[in-house]
């Protein structure tokens, strides 16, 4: 037989009835039903036959729970906790200006020259993007063949398949 996890008693049933009762998050509600059912002496397997859910889910719940109790049930609001930064577009502004200079610029070596020159380390689809919202583009390179091959280029200039066919 499997052990269990010992639940915590940090509240009493009719608090956790009416936690349930006050709680508009289906998510949360679900958690804490699941507490519920523990505290009155069902299984964490019983328990997830009955909420559909995973019993790993339940084991899960549980260990939050006996750690920080109601609190450690909530549901987290989601994305990244610092949100997305804000960039100064004086930056970008000034990084056109080393471009219009010439030369080869790829994405990695933008980046590298604003971590020199402005001390930012900004993401490589960050630079992409906003240096397309200047109206510049990703040049690609392209292939170039070292030698011509005449027959090849009327071929398909006729429609002609550029596959050989051989026995």
């Amino acid at each position: 037989m499997k052990k269990h996890i010992v639940l915590k008693l940090h509240d009493s049933i009719p608090s956790m009835e009416q936690a349930i009762k006050k709680s508009r998050d289906v998510a949360f509600k679900t958690r804490l039903k699941a507490i519920l059912l523990r505290m009155q002496g069902k299984t964490p397997q019983e328990i997830a036959e009955s909420l559909v859910v995973t019993d790993r889910s339940i084991t899960g719940w549980i260990i939050r729970y006996n750690k920080e109790g109601v609190a450690g049930l909530i549901t987290k609001p989601p994305g990244r906790p610092k949100g997305n930064p804000k960039w100064d577009g004086d930056i970008f502004h000034d990084l056109t200006k080393e471009i219009d200079k010439g030369g080869y610029w790829s994405i990695p070596r933008m980046r590298e020259w604003l971590i020199a020159n402005k001390k930012k380390d900004i993401p490589e689809q960050t630079v992409w993007y906003r240096m397309d919202q200047l109206g510049y583009s990703y040049k690609g390179a392209r292939p170039h063949p070292v030698q011509s091959n005449k027959e090849k280029q009327e071929a398909f200039k006729k429609g002609a398949s550029l596959r050989s066919w051989s026995r």
